[in-house]
């Protein structure tokens, strides 16, 4: 007959379920967050180098998390292959035109595999397969890229230009020092008053003549201020007469076709009255008769 459980026992045996229990629902919520639950794709890429991988390194495209380095091996030709996990959902992505490339958020460290998407139709790499690789840029090929070289030879090409014009600059001799000297005896020569600029700077008759012609010409602006003013009082009222004679003319020219058309219709309305007239029978007998025309002879010139 079995031995009854006793109250101790069953207490034990309800704290281990429980723990159980918690340890379960524990890893459902931790491998809910990391992805332990969904579907992968297992693909490779083979390298030169390593780059600083490590399993668990991302996988990302378009800068969004597909999947995770699982792990990295040699090869008997010494190449790196990297064994790729991607999340199965995002395998149609997996294209054979697309690459995996070696990025970073920053310039030295924190690698991930970015794989730089292919066109759409272009057919799927199959599970398993492997993804064609670019190779990272060390810096010798940045520098490389940059043509360092040619920079630096331009920048020599510069600096020997600026040596030679300081050169010059600095030269008495030079075309800069002789201009220099040539303002300065031309300064001095006018400050002492020697040649046509320094008479007429130190003649005090010029200055007179200078004046003399300002206050003439602030004259005549006066004289040309009063009479632009005295026109723009007188204009306005002279204007507004020739408006008003310009509507006039151009009322009567309006008018001027109706009034000859109204005068012969009044000519023609006379000649129908005296046309019946001349037909009237009491009339026409008194009516003077026509002239007859006259019928003159000019007399033969004899020849010579």
């Amino acid at each position: 007959m079995p031995t009854p459980y006793t109250r101790k026992e069953k207490l034990a045996g309800l704290f281990f379920l429980a723990g159980l229990g918690l340890i379960f629902l524990g890893a459902v919520i931790v491998g809910g967050g990391r992805d332990w639950f969904r579907s992968y794709y297992s693909y490779y890429a083979l390298y030169n180098d390593g780059y600083g991988l490590s399993p668990g390194v991302k996988v990302k495209l378009r800068r969004t998390d597909i999947g995770l380095v699982t792990k990295l091996e040699l090869t008997d030709n010494n190449k790196v292959k990297v064994h790729l996990s991607i999340l199965a959902e995002y395998a149609d992505r997996i294209k054979t035109d697309c690459v995996a490339a070696i990025g970073s958020p920053t310039f030295i460290g924190s690698e991930y595999v970015d794989i730089l998407p292919g066109s759409p139709k272009t057919t799927v790499i199959p599970r398993g397969g492997q993804i064609p690789a670019v190779e990272r840029k060390s810096i010798e090929d940045y520098f490389r890229d940059l043509r360092l070289d040619v920079m630096l030879a331009r920048a020599e090409a510069i600096m020997v230009n600026i040596d030679s014009l300081t050169a010059q600059l600095q030269d008495p001799a030079g075309p800069f020092m002789g201009m220099l000297s040539d303002v300065r005896r031309v300064t001095s020569s006018v400050a002492g008053g020697e040649g046509t600029l320094g008479q007429l700077v130190a003649s005090d008759a010029a200055f007179r003549v200078i004046e003399k012609i300002l206050t003439d010409v602030q004259a005549i602006t006066g004289d040309f201020s009063s009479v632009s003013g005295s026109l723009g009082e007188s204009l306005p009222p002279i204007v507004g007469r020739i408006g008003a004679i310009t509507r006039e003319v151009e009322q009567t020219t309006r008018r001027a076709p109706e009034a000859m058309r109204d005068a012969r219709r009044g000519l023609d309305n006379a000649n129908q009255v005296l046309e019946s007239v001349k037909r009237n029978f009491l009339i026409r007998g008194n009516l003077p008769q026509n002239p007859e025309p006259e019928t003159q002879t000019v007399p033969a010139r004899s020849g010579r």
